[in-house]
This record gives C-alpha cells, sequence and structure tokens, in this order.
C-alpha cells in the first residue's frame, strides 16, 4: 500500500464476501482516514469491487494478534460479523500476521480462531438477552419473533416455505420494528430437512448468501425450542453448511463456535484514479 493506491484481498466465507485491506503499518493519508465512505465505494457491486462489508486489519490494542474493523457494506459500522471473522482469520495467518491459533480483537470483545486446511472455526460472543415468543405485527400479520444477540442483535422467525418466503419485503420489515431499538438481522428459518435459513442483514440492508453471527443465533433459538441440539449445521442461502456449537451453565450459554469454509478468490489495488474521483485521496 502506497499513499497512492490500496492494496485488497476478495474473499467470502459461504458466499459472504469482503474487501480485505491490511491497515497494520498505519492509515496515512490515503483513503483509509474514512473507511466508512472507502466502504461504500469499494462494495458497489457495479462501480466498486463488491462486497457485503470491508474489513481492515488492525494493530491491536491489548495483548491480541491483530485488531478487526468490520464495516458493512454502507458504510455503518458492524460490531462484529461472523464469516468476516472467519475470513479475517485466514487472511491474517496468509499474510504472517497470526499463527494458525490466534487471538484478535473486535468491536464486540476478542475472539478466537483457529485456521485448518479447509474450514476455519471461531469463538463467537456467546448468546445472550434471549427472548422467546415475541408476537409482533409484521406486514400487517402477527408473528412469532424471537431473539438473541450474538455480538450483534438478531430476530428469529420459523416459516414453513423458506425457498418462497419473501425475505426482501419482510426483512426490512422485521429489521426496522420498534422491538429493536438498535435495528436486528433477519432470519427466516425452516426446520423441515435440517435447519436452514435466509437472512437480510442490517447494514448491508439486503439479503445475504450467509451470516454468521445469524447461524449461531438460528441454533441458539432452534435449541431452545427443542429444534436441534447443542450441534447444529446450518443450510445457508448460498447451499454451504456453517457449522454451530453451543455449549450452557444451566440457563446461561458459556461458549459458541462457528465452523465453516472460506475462499480467497484474488488479491489487486485499488486505483488512485478511482480514489480520487470519488473525493477519497
Amino acid at each position: 500500500m502506497t499513499a497512492d493506491n490500496v492494496a485488497f484481498t476478495k474473499m467470502h466465507g459461504c458466499g459472504n464476501d469482503f474487501i480485505m485491506i491490511d491497515g497494520r503499518n498505519g492509515l496515512g493519508s490515503t483513503a483509509l482516514a474514512d473507511p466508512s465512505r472507502l466502504t461504500a465505494a469499494l462494495c458497489d457491486r457495479r462501480r466498486g469491487l463488491g462486497g457485503d462489508g470491508l474489513i481492515l486489519l488492525l494493530p491491536p490494542r491489548g495483548d491480541a494478534d491483530f485488531a478487526m474493523l468490520y464495516i458493512n457494506a454502507t458504510g455503518a459500522p458492524g460490531e462484529m460479523c461472523g464469516n468476516g471473522a472467519r475470513c479475517v482469520a485466514r487472511f491474517a495467518h496468509d499474510i504472517g500476521a497470526a499463527p494458525s491459533e490466534m487471538r484478535f480483537e473486535t468491536e464486540a470483545g476478542p475472539v478466537k480462531a483457529v485456521v485448518g486446511p479447509d474450514h476455519v472455526t471461531i469463538d463467537m460472543p456467546p448468546p445472550r438477552d434471549i427472548r422467546l415468543g415475541m408476537r409482533l405485527t409484521i406486514g400487517g400479520e402477527e408473528r412469532e419473533v424471537h431473539f438473541a444477540e450474538v455480538g450483534v442483535p438478531h430476530a428469529v422467525l420459523l416459516v414453513d416455505d423458506l425457498p418462497n418466503c419473501p425475505v426482501d419485503r419482510l426483512g426490512p420489515l422485521v429489521r426496522h420494528d420498534t422491538a429493536f431499538p438498535r435495528g436486528a438481522n433477519a432470519n427466516f428459518v425452516s426446520t423441515i430437512d435440517g435447519v436452514a435459513m435466509r437472512t437480510f442483514e442490517r447494514g448491508v440492508e439486503a439479503e445475504t448468501l450467509a451470516c454468521g453471527t445469524g447461524a449461531v443465533a438460528t441454533a441458539t433459538i432452534c435449541h431452545l425450542l427443542g429444534l436441534s441440539g447443542l450441534d447444529a449445521d446450518i443450510r445457508t442461502r448460498g447451499g454451504d453448511n456453517l457449522s454451530v456449537h453451543l455449549e450452557r451453565e444451566g440457563e446461561v450459554f458459556i461458549r459458541a463456535t462457528l465452523t465453516g469454509p472460506t475462499e480467497t478468490v484474488g488479491q489487486g489495488v485499488v486505483t488512485a484514479d478511482f480514489l480520487r474521483s470519488r473525493n477519497l485521496l
């Protein structure tokens, strides 16, 4: 990375795609000084690189290998992103910033990760602030909605026909419902043939092909409703599986892990001309 261009790596975890930037050597006077506007420009799927979000790998503030700063595609900051955290662990290991077993900082707290040959496992924030059986009016119809905080807020709705569920219509209604003052990701879930989910993501403001924190929230709610065990495989919109492991002490969840594949798509440089044209340089 120089003062006139920005090196990037494009990755995805189960179709949840991200632009990764190594910012450990400082942000200087480049577009990284305004990461929210940079993210919105780069994540544009027509005029940018495309992505559900941008992840900056930064020096740690404390005793960790590095810090992860996640920004949603719209430029809105995000506290945590499960698939993004799995991707940044792979990215950090690949560039020599961390060993295969690592610990890094996020806005939702420290995260442990283990990078394997094919999959990455991370320790997620244990589910908390769980609410079951809320009755909310969504799209003119009263629906049962469940809630769990997994670093970020998640609403979970069980549906009968997941493939034909109007996520693009119902998702924004759930996401902005007054029951969730900070907004919420909206997960639509079926347990007819295993556990499958579709997620409308807060900050992306669209349905994504996968959601790691949503998978943990979904597994948590399904377990509490007696629909799955403490270990669950969650089938994502993109057809991949995310594996969730939960641990409890009485009524309290003390651990949650998320395991799944990651893939590096390619590497390149964002040109100075692109940055200047958007007043980012």
